[in-house]
């Protein structure tokens, strides 16, 4: 199998390791209905907290080994290559900049999380797996549509990864106005557990205000349920990659 076996590691120690891993995320957050054509996720180099991973500018699906580049935290990329980058690496650079503790970022746009980034409701806590998001998920709509050049709702300059980075926080997640969400992890299949998690909870609470008013978990109720969440972090992992397996055959 081209993209390897998919050998659970959760904390990778080579970089060797954290490409595989990174192939292995790409192909999963397609399954999984995170990814369609596009969106993006990266691992920070466990051999330099400098560097981090991310595909070339292709369909997650679609992503190889030899797709990974190698990039420093102001977006440059510092592969060989003619390949192009995504535009909104920017985003990854600019969380790892200010994250030390964040080892993988995903950028996605779940029809679900759009419908509620555009809704008057703020994100409520409403399913177990969500309890994660108990520091709150704020709302990004601060695009730059005015400047002489604007990237409108592109996330392409580092004023504009900053102001993300800072929207962001302490937060474990992000909604991005008419756009999409911004996730990180303490690792990749962190990430990947946690984006999930996002989408479904927002479907969750889409469907229940229909029919009145929301019972969220509180703050101390959310963190307290986050507790009780460690179980085996192999268990998620293999049933991606074993769909993977099944759904998407690589050479």
């Amino acid at each position: 199998m081209g993209i390897g076996q998919g050998i659970f590691n959760p904390s990778p120690k080579t970089k060797e390791e954290a490409v595989e891993q990174l192939v292995w995320a790409n192909r999963i957050l397609a399954h999984e209905a995170i990814f369609d054509a596009f969106g993006h996720v990266s691992v920070r180099n466990p051999e330099n907290n400098s560097t981090f991973f991310i595909a070339r500018a292709l369909a997650p699906e679609m992503v190889t080994k030899g797709d990974i580049l190698e990039l420093d935290l102001e977006g440059n990329v510092l592969t060989r290559t003619l390949a192009l980058p995504y535009q909104e690496r920017i985003i990854h650079a600019a969380i790892f900049r200010t994250r030390p503790d964040v080892h993988s970022v995903v950028h996605a746009h779940p029809l679900p999380v759009v419908t509620l980034s555009i809704s008057e409701a703020p994100f409520r806590i409403v399913s177990h797996p969500a309890a994660i998001f108990y520091e709150g998920v704020p709302v990004f709509d601060e695009y730059d549509f005015i400047s002489e050049n604007p990237s409108g709702m592109l996330i392409q300059t580092k004023e504009d990864g900053d102001r993300v980075a800072t929207k962001l926080g302490r937060s474990m997640a992000m909604l991005m106005w008419a756009h999409g969400c911004n996730v990180v992890g303490t690792s990749i299949p962190g990430a990947i557990r946690a984006v999930i998690a996002l989408r479904d909870n927002a479907v969750i609470q889409l469907a229940a205000q229909q029919y009145g008013q929301v019972k969220s978990l509180t703050y101390d109720q959310a963190r307290a349920a986050t507790g009780t969440m460690r179980g085996e972090p192999d268990r998620a992992w293999n049933a991606w990659v074993a769909r993977v397996k099944r759904s998407m055959p690589v050479d």
